[in-house]
């Protein structure tokens, strides 16, 4: 027997209604997805992966960057201070 996860059932619930209705008036997308609700009390866990599964599929796709890693920059020399790299230094 497969495992299903909440998000496993609210997905095909979600995206039938949002085709069925489509996304041009807010309002009426979210009164049908208010009434599509299928576990009764709005609260808890269900609730909270009914809303996350709602604005994962409304919500645009992140865009693809190429990220750079930032290098840090190197530590300031202070006068009088010693240093713990390279041990062999004398102070």
């Amino acid at each position: 027997m497969a495992w299903t996860t909440w998000r496993d059932h609210c997905r095909p619930i979600i995206a039938e209604v949002i085709q069925r209705v489509g996304t041009k008036d807010p309002r009426a997308l979210r009164a049908a997805l208010l009434e599509a609700y299928p576990y009764g009390q709005r609260s808890m866990h269900p609730y909270k992966i009914w809303r996350d599964e709602i604005r994962r599929q409304l919500s645009p796709p992140p865009p693809k960057t190429a990220y750079r890693r930032r290098t840090a920059p190197p530590p300031a020399e202070v006068p009088g201070q010693l240093s713990l790299l390279p041990l062999n230094q004398k102070p």
